[in-house]
């Protein structure tokens, strides 16, 4: 048996050995579950997928303006006084020069029209529509990206909850052990085989370790509250999690050992990362605004018809003999000329924003390189560490036990036990740290290179 092995076993000994956290009545959440919970209520992947359902409508929008568009209008006019209209008088035979005064028309008119206009050819029409369906993709993208950041926090907190809780129970654990030695050493005080200084001496490390556990539970609160801030659950919603490969990292290593995709230092794919496939997608829409306004200069077609039913009457109070209608049909042909120059303008500016975004995912994809290589150092060191802890864990764990027996047998003083039982706290304290970034380095990497979902989809189905 390993080392590695024994003392993982002799971790979960003492992590059972505690006394056990406050129980729930609640169904413990395993990290499946957190996520699932996740996916469904997190505000950033709600608010996203909400936007990718505007951008979708927003295609509906665009198709729509290039089918037909019918209108009705109708008016009714009270022409309380007639407006009057100055005539040349030689029309009715007047003299030269004169002018009569005449009032033309009916007191009330009304009418009705039905409009329709189809339009027949408009070049923004079609690169607008390609711009709204690349702007869904954009949108699905964010959704993506939100997603991964979302996994990859809630999983971060996830464990760093775990964490204070084995902390808890470890400071449980090592109170009922110090306070066992600190009755015994009263004991040993009352029959004249120790000093009120080592009784003081192990009452301090036994003050501490009440301190110590106090504020354990307090962070133990925020660790849970942060936890369900992250899902989008309610603060005051009570809940527990669990995760009975935790204390087994044994596994996670023996995983990354086989897999040389983690090993690798380098990301095959930089669209593998949402973030740089929404990047990319800005770019083609980018391309489409330039598109756009160079189809402003061709010119546009539109079919209209329109049929009128009205009424003149000086009276009010019409009768279906009252009524005339009248109808047109027609082509209306628009050709841009000359704007200023502010068209050429607009794609001058447009052509430079594409510059400006392939410089960008030039500078993402140093980025992407950086974080895979830094991760993976993050990574490797994170075994390394782990490896070392658990051997230090073991060899505090051994010293600690000797100094114990030693001290009841008189042969050491209160001071080696206390400064064994402390160097065995630290190497516990080491260790859980240690594990827990051994977990956040896995995710680190994995985030970077664009598979914090795939991975973690995979780990919950090996548990």
């Amino acid at each position: 048996m390993t080392r590695l092995s024994k003392t993982l076993q002799l971790w979960t000994l003492l992590s059972c050995a505690g006394m056990l956290f406050a129980q729930q009545t609640t169904k413990p959440l395993t990290l499946q579950d957190c996520i699932r919970y996740t996916t469904e209520k997190n505000t950033g992947i709600v608010t996203a997928k909400l936007q990718e359902e505007i951008a979708k409508k927003k295609i509906n929008e665009v198709i729509g303006s290039g089918l037909p568009q019918v209108s009705l209008s109708g008016n009714l006019s009270d022409n309380i006084e007639l407006p009057v209209q100055s005539i040349p008088g030689e029309i009715f035979g007047g003299a030269a020069g004169s002018v009569y005064k005449v009032k033309f028309g009916t007191q009330y008119n009304t009418s009705l029209t039905g409009q329709v206009n189809q339009m027949i050819f408009n070049g923004s029409f079609w690169v607008g529509l390609d711009a709204a369906k690349r702007s869904n993709e954009y949108y699905a993208r964010g959704t993506e990206s939100a997603i991964d950041n979302a996994l990859y926090n809630v999983s971060v907190a996830f464990y760093r909850t775990l964490i204070v809780e084995k902390k808890l129970k470890l400071l449980e654990y090592n109170l009922v052990s110090l306070g066992k030695t600190l009755d015994d050493t009263k004991l040993y005080r009352d029959n004249g085989k120790a000093k009120d200084i080592d009784v003081d001496r192990i009452q301090v490390g036994y003050n501490n370790l009440q301190h110590q556990l106090t504020s354990a539970n307090e962070q133990l609160k925020q660790a849970y509250n942060g936890l369900k801030f992250l899902m989008g659950m309610p603060t005051n919603q009570d809940i527990r999690i669990e995760d009975a490969s935790f204390d087994k990292p044994e596994q996670l290593l023996q995983q990354s050992a086989v897999s040389e995709s983690v090993l690798s230092a380098k990301i095959e794919k930089y669209d593998d990362r949402s973030d740089y496939r929404q990047l990319m997608t800005a770019r083609e829409l980018q391309d489409l605004s330039r598109k756009n306004e160079i189809s402003k200069y061709l010119p546009s077609i539109n079919a209209f018809g329109s049929y009128s039913w009205a009424v003149q009457k000086n009276d009010f109070g019409f009768k279906s003999s009252d009524w005339y209608n009248y109808y047109s049909v027609g082509l209306q042909l628009s050709v841009p000329l000359f704007t200023g120059g502010q068209t050429y303008a607009r794609i001058q500016q447009a052509e430079l924003n594409l510059k400006q975004i392939d410089e960008q995912l030039q500078q993402a994809g140093r980025g992407i390189d950086m974080e895979v290589s830094n991760a993976l150092i993050s990574y490797n060191n994170a075994r390394t560490t782990i490896e070392t802890e658990t051997q230090n864990l073991e060899l505090a764990k051994k010293v600690f036990t000797n100094t114990q027996l030693e001290y009841k047998e008189g042969v050491t003083t209160s001071a080696m036990l206390v400064d064994a039982e402390t160097k065995f706290r630290e190497a516990q304290t080491n260790y859980i740290s240690s594990l827990l970034n051994l977990y956040i380095a896995r995710f680190e990497l994995e985030k970077a290179k664009g598979n914090i979902a795939g991975y973690l989809n995979t780990a919950m189905q090996v548990k």
